[in-house]
């Protein structure tokens, strides 16, 4: 059982994440943009993390960012594996380089990928972890 970290601005993908992961006997935790995920990264740190990058109050791309300069100073925060689900295209290059050079950075999705491919990355990356 590994705790899982989704961030996403949209209920409904948030309520179909939580429903896939902890079905397959994970522990879920949601937030809906990259400041919600900061204060919960303050409390736990999860295993693996599935990032939107369009939110408001602060995108994914501003929450890596984030992250990224928290390493220094807290190292449980450094290299968390994560995949970035995006209605965007990842291969706009300043996107691109903000989340490809990132520590703990696994691969994109599209936006409409099934939780199920999402959840199988999860458990093959959790499970080369431990």
């Amino acid at each position: 059982m590994a705790e899982i970290l989704i961030v996403d601005d949209e209920p409904s993908i948030l309520a179909l994440f939580r429903y896939v992961f902890e079905d397959a006997g994970h522990v879920v935790v949601t937030a809906k943009n990259g400041l919600e995920a900061l204060e919960t990264l303050s409390k736990i740190t999860p295993d693996f993390m599935v990032l939107d990058v369009s939110m408001p109050e602060m995108s994914g791309k501003e929450f890596i960012v984030e992250l990224n300069r928290r390493t220094a100073l807290d190292a449980r925060l450094g290299g968390i594996p994560f995949v970035v689900m995006t209605g965007e295209n990842f291969m706009e290059a300043e996107l691109n380089k903000v989340f490809s050079r990132a520590r703990g950075f696994v691969c994109y999705f599209p936006k409409m990928t099934p939780p199920e491919m999402i959840l199988q990355k999860a458990v093959e990356i959790i499970g080369g972890r431990n």
